[in-house]
């Protein structure tokens, strides 16, 4: 699945922990009036809700922390709280909890800004619990804000790369039962393709949004789960992000893998108040 940038999942295994995501890429890599956190999404917090249909029907609830400076670079949390079923099991979703430390270290002397990423997660499924930590990093373009969105113009791309490990515990005795490793996962994405601007629906009424298209591929690479190796083969996936200026956000984005195509939506964007902070 896709979502707008931060929120973005890093390549996880979608079986037994469906469980992490990876690094939320939280920033715009460009400094501007040398303040390291000018570039994050929310200057000043916020609480973001996206919902998801098809055949993975997805909820997930964002809360970003306002960012701090950090010499030259700029951190925040993410707490993030997502169920995540497949439709066709008709069984419970796996419900997980990522609580994040995100760090943007802008562009300097000539060297290209980055973002690193490092999350506790905690996931539950009908037979089994996960608990672990994943680490990332991740370079490129992450999000569509101050980014020149003329119809026909091409974006640059982006890369991430992740890392997972995690406890398999039995969800009724508790005991543990192995562990799922990934040692190096990749996400790629080439070019961007800007289309025309129109308007949409969405969560929030209609709004002016512009499409921008890309092909995203996702190799989890060598997995290993209880100690036995499990083959994988890269995901690809055509994506439309649905970004709409006067949000400041994607609020829309269509995904589509195997020639089905699945829909992400925005449906919430809202302050945070003295019951969000840490």
């Amino acid at each position: 699945m896709a979502f707008p940038a931060w929120a973005d999942p890093a390549p996880v295994p979608s079986s037994a922990a469906t469980a992490a995501a990876p690094p939320p890429a939280a920033a715009r890599l460009a400094r501007r009036d040398d303040d390291p956190c000018a570039t994050v999404w929310f200057r000043d917090g916020a609480k973001v809700q996206m919902e998801a249909d098809g055949a993975m029907p997805m909820s997930r609830h964002t809360v970003q922390q306002r960012p701090q400076v950090s010499g030259d670079t700029c951190t925040t949390q993410l707490q993030i709280h997502s169920k995540t079923a497949l439709a066709a099991l008709m069984e419970p979703p796996v419900t997980t909890d990522q609580q994040y430390a995100v760090v943007i270290v802008p562009p300097r002397g000539g060297a290209p800004g980055h973002v690193e990423g490092g999350a506790v997660v905690d996931a539950s499924g009908h037979y089994v619990r996960l608990h672990g930590e994943t680490r990332s990093m991740g370079r490129g373009v992450f999000d569509y804000a101050h980014q020149d969105l003329s119809e026909g113009k091409e974006l640059g791309g982006e890369s991430v790369t992740s890392r997972a490990s995690f406890v398999i515990y039995a969800r009724d005795s508790g005991d543990e039962v192995g562990r799922l490793e990934m040692p190096h996962a990749t996400l790629q994405v080439a070019s961007r393709r800007v289309g025309k601007r129109q308007h949409i629906d969405t969560a929030l009424g209609s709004i002016e949004c512009v499409p921008i298209r890309y092909e995203r591929v996702t190799d989890l690479g060598p997995l290993q789960v209880a100690g036995d190796a499990i083959p994988t083969q890269p995901t690809v996936m055509q994506i439309t992000d649905w970004y709409c200026p006067s949000q400041g956000f994607v609020m829309r984005s269509d995904v589509e893998e195997n020639g089905k195509v699945q829909r992400i939506d925005t449906t919430s964007i809202e302050a945070l108040d003295a019951t969000d902070e840490p």
